[in-house]
């Protein structure tokens, strides 16, 4: 088992390329450094350096390595076919120049108005499966990378039975999982059982908790979920109610071999709050023996 700890710039509160709101790359990446992770996501793209002698030149003074990009697209819309395919490329190609491997996927929560607005009819899933698959198909066929779905709460695919729909619907060998166990437990299902029922399709985790007094708040006072990651919702690995020492424990009875990726939705945020709350993370995963 080789499970190799990795953070992203979303537990820094970056989730857009450019923000005021957010810590700018060179703080990201030294604070990256200082609590210890030796290994990152490259965030939104255009927030890390997007020429590959840069991006590599600056994570190599830290000693840090990329693991791959989670893309962010919003899938349901007339033209997301075109808009996603034209990404696709210049996100590869600085990925293989990086050594990463992983292209991430996931729905853009923002083109949504309304929460009903996710839940799509039979023939926009099929729209949305389509582009999925073509997708994957390109970056691993024609780039030789490895390809995964992030479900995530707001989008068209955000309930265990979407995401069950979702590996019913795509082959194998082209998609995997991102699986958030964040985000899963948030919708009211069960993290562990669904990982015992599809370890085969999870090449890819990310390590989230969840304060659970506080989602039963969100619940009784119909929080809306930005509105409840503001809240701090998403809460530190030790913290929460799902127990780490049991999924650690999971995945070395599977012998897993991949990358966990510590997240910490919390955008907007101020400046100094994202490197303790890392650290913490990095340190707590340490006794578990990552």
């Amino acid at each position: 088992m080789t499970i190799k700890v990795a953070t992203a710039p979303d537990s820094w509160g970056v989730w857009y390329p450019k923000d005021e709101k957010q810590v700018g790359w060179e703080r990201y990446l030294d604070e990256v450094q200082k609590a210890g992770y030796g290994w990152t996501e490259l965030g939104p793209w255009g927030y890390l350096p997007t020429d590959p002698e840069t991006l590599l030149s600056e994570l190599g003074r830290r000693d840090i390595r990329l693991c791959g990009t989670g893309v962010v697209h919003p899938l349901s819309l007339a033209d997301s076919d075109e808009t996603l395919a034209a990404r696709v490329g210049p996100i590869c190609a600085l990925l293989k120049a990086a050594g990463a491997e992983w292209f991430v996927l996931m729905d853009e929560s923002e083109s949504y108005a309304a929460p009903g607005d996710r839940l799509l009819d039979d023939q926009a899933w099929a729209k949305m499966i389509a582009n999925v698959r073509a997708t994957a198909k390109r970056v691993v066929e024609e780039y030789g990378m490895k390809f995964v779905f992030h479900p995530h709460v707001g989008t068209c695919i955000e309930t265990e039975a979407e995401i069950e729909r979702l590996l019913a619907d795509t082959l194998p060998e082209h998609v995997g999982l991102c699986f958030d166990l964040g985000h899963h437990i948030y919708t009211g299902a069960d993290p562990l059982a669904f990982m015992a029922r599809h370890a085969d399709r999870i090449p890819y985790y990310h390590f989230k908790n969840m304060d659970g007094a506080l989602r039963k708040r969100i619940t009784d006072e119909n929080i809306p979920f930005m509105d409840a990651f503001q809240m701090g919702v998403m809460c530190e690995l030790d913290k929460g109610v799902i127990d780490f020492a049991e999924v650690v424990k999971f995945l070395e009875a599977r012998n897993y071999d991949g990358f966990a990726v510590v997240e910490q939705d919390m955008y907007p945020c101020p400046p100094e709050k994202p490197f303790p709350i890392a650290k913490h993370n990095r340190d707590y995963l340490r006794t578990l023996g990552l």
